[in-house]
């Protein structure tokens, strides 16, 4: 190899260390959570009940349409950034052509398809505008990935916070208005001005001195991974969005409030290992890391995270029931309790994803995260009728250790796979190791 790649590589492998690009992420994800909540209790205060009702709806819709449009490409871009050199740059601009295009589209859809259109939509004007918020809301996420994968974590962190800070401003200043427009077109304006600089950010400083050739896999290979990231992605949606119709459907909506809260306390959890997660993909991808010290430094911090997020969610979370109101403890304490022993399972089914991704090895957790999604919802539609919010816990429980028992061997051999050399992986067709580019 040439000196100059060598040098290439070193320059590449240099930089923020996998604990301080995790601790970036997890600081952003617990800022723009606390600062998520402040924004929807400024609104409440300055515009009628009604208006934040509806804007909010707005706004989940259209961030639930930004995700499809993303494509689950923030997979890609975590594994193959670090290692795209030269081609950073076409990665980067296809997937964001890509994104945007099927954001658009996407958002014309839900009008033409959607009945509730004009409970949704007060004005023309929101009506009009919606397909450009799906298309900002699409482009600020996926910007997240890119510059993980560039090792600019602490971009991530400046950028959600950045947005979470300044779009309270106009609840505030443009709250004479009392239109819900106020509130979702003043948070499109802003996240299309934070999406633009952090991408100036990106193509000034994250890729600028890419100049070293690609180590990328063959492109049948990375649609590969793709397409199943892409397939994981669809059916992971499925459990968030069964578990409250089968919560309502049995049980009521008073009852889906006290599981909706637990639910989120959970769902932050899970963000924080993400965040770890997530660390360790682009540090394991860089030419030449030592991967074997890499998979020692994430099960330490794999293991705090999680432990400090069990004792959380077992303490904290029935004091925040309780200081929302008594009803909320006594209806979603144990449920609390319950998912506290799920995520410390769950760690260990992240654990084999992560190293998937590493090796390439997809198909297996693809097979995994549909077993997980029939035992869960399965499982807590037939126990929550005699069980209550505790069937719909033990059904997400159940469905944990069933993945657990899958992954053993699997998360062996990648185990082995990872430590034994760098320059290896397990193929996408067979499970023996075959010499490739890491």
């Amino acid at each position: 190899m040439p000196e100059s790649v060598r040098a290439a590589l070193r320059l590449r492998t240099a930089g923020p260390s996998l604990e301080s690009n995790a601790a970036a992420l997890m600081l952003s994800s617990i800022a723009t959570g606390a600062l998520g909540l402040l924004y929807w209790a400024v609104a409440e205060r300055f515009f009628d009940t009604a208006e934040v009702g509806r804007a909010s709806a707005v706004i989940s819709s259209s961030t639930m349409l930004a995700s499809v449009a993303c494509l689950s490409l923030g997979g890609a871009y975590q594994r193959f950034l670090p290692i795209a050199g030269r081609q950073s740059v076409k990665l980067i601009v296809g997937g964001l052509a890509a994104t945007g295009t099927v954001a658009v589209i996407l958002g014309f859809l839900f009008l033409a398809v959607n009945p509730s259109n004009d409970r949704l939509f007060a004005s023309t004007s929101e009506y009009a505008t919606f397909p450009f918020m799906v298309l900002a809301f699409a482009l600020y996420a996926l910007t997240d990935p890119i510059l993980i994968g560039l090792r600019l974590a602490k971009g991530v962190a400046a950028k959600n916070i950045t947005l979470s800070v300044v779009k309270i401003i106009p609840v505030v200043a443009l709250s004479g208005t009392g239109s819900a427009l106020a509130l979702n077109g003043s948070w499109t304006v802003l996240a299309f001005a934070v999406t633009a600089a952090a991408l100036l950010y990106v193509f000034r400083t994250g890729v600028r001195d890419r100049t070293e050739v690609a180590t990328l896999p063959p492109v049948r290979e990375m649609w590969a991974f793709q397409g199943v990231f892409f397939t994981m992605t669809l059916v992971t949606t499925v459990t968030p969005l069964a578990l409250p119709l089968i919560v309502v459907s049995t049980l009521g909506t008073e009852q889906n409030a006290y599981f909706n809260l637990a639910w989120t306390m959970c769902s932050a959890v899970g963000l924080l290992r993400s965040a770890v997660g997530s660390s360790f993909v682009v540090e394991a991808s860089m030419p030449s890391a030592d991967r074997r010290q890499l998979l020692h430094r994430l099960l330490r911090m794999l293991g705090s995270v999680t432990a400090v997020s069990v004792v959380g969610l077992a303490v904290g979370g029935p004091l925040i029931l309780y200081l929302v109101g008594p009803q909320y403890f006594y209806a979603a304490a144990t449920l609390v309790l319950i998912m506290a022993v799920d995520a410390a399972v769950g760690t260990v089914v992240m654990l084999y994803f992560l190293l998937a991704q590493i090796l390439r090895h997809l198909r297996i957790m693809l097979v995994v995260q549909c077993v997980v999604v029939v035992v869960t919802v399965g499982a807590a539609a037939v126990m929550v009728t005699e069980w209550g919010l505790i069937g719909v816990g033990l059904g997400s429980l159940s469905a944990q250790c069933v993945a657990v028992l899958m992954i053993l061997v699997p998360l062996r051999r990648a185990i082995t796979a990872l430590t034994t050399s760098a320059d290896t992986r397990i193929d996408d067709v067979g499970a023996e190791p075959v010499s490739a580019t890491p």
